[in-house]
């Protein structure tokens, strides 16, 4: 019995590892960066903003934890920070036209 049942077993398994596959849109692995950056205040929800992006080089983030941003930033807005980021290296729709946007966490701010 147990002869017969060991190539199904091994057929299982095989099916089983090849379809936990490496996935680059399921990546959930994070990094932990300091980085100089601009951070931009676009406006409120309400008014067709998008709150605050962090724009690094020329590519914006969109922080999950904007209401951890203090409103001084809201001022005088784009400003320069270094800011020390968790990357998700994760895609979400925001904001009223639903562009795609990396996703960050803000560990700590400062002005530059």
């Amino acid at each position: 019995m147990n002869q017969k049942l060991l190539p199904l077993l091994l057929l299982l398994a095989s099916m089983v590892s090849l379809s936990s596959g490496c996935n680059k849109e399921d990546d959930t692995s994070t990094t932990v960066e300091t980085i100089d950056a601009t951070l931009v205040w676009t406006g409120d929800y309400a008014l067709d903003g998008c709150g605050y992006m962090l724009r690094i080089g020329e590519v914006e983030h969109k922080p999950l934890n904007e209401d951890a941003i203090s409103s001084s930033y809201k001022a005088g807005s784009p400003t320069e920070v270094e800011a020390r980021i968790i990357n998700y290296h994760k895609k979400e729709k925001f904001c009223m036209v639903g562009a795609e946007i990396n996703t960050i966490k803000i560990v700590e701010l400062r002005r530059r």
